[in-house]
């Protein structure tokens, strides 16, 4: 995969790298069969997809690990009214 491929994949939604990882994998499938039939030369062409299902696993890794990071930030800077009601009740209890 060139870098500017790479550079594409990183600004798709997780969904279009799902499909692409799926029809890869189905590409992969097809050359290794192939292969061993005896029907193709090229040796490293499975290998190079392989490398690219996983960097496309990695991009979807990456988006989904920033998402879940961007949640817990906003989750963590809201604060609820509860736990003011709640400290308040404690600092009185301990008075």
């Amino acid at each position: 995969m060139k870098k500017k491929n790479f550079d594409d994949l990183k600004v798709a939604d997780i969904e279009q790298l799902r499909k692409k990882v799926s029809d890869l994998q189905k590409a992969k499938t097809n050359e290794l069969l192939e292969l061993k039939m005896g029907k193709t030369k090229n040796v490293h062409a499975a290998k190079a997809m392989k490398r690219d299902i996983a960097k496309i696993k990695t991009i979807i890794r990456m988006k989904l690990t920033a998402k879940t990071s961007i949640t817990k930030t906003e989750k963590e800077d809201k604060p609820s009214g509860d736990s003011v009601n709640k400290t308040e009740v404690k600092s009185h209890a301990a008075s």
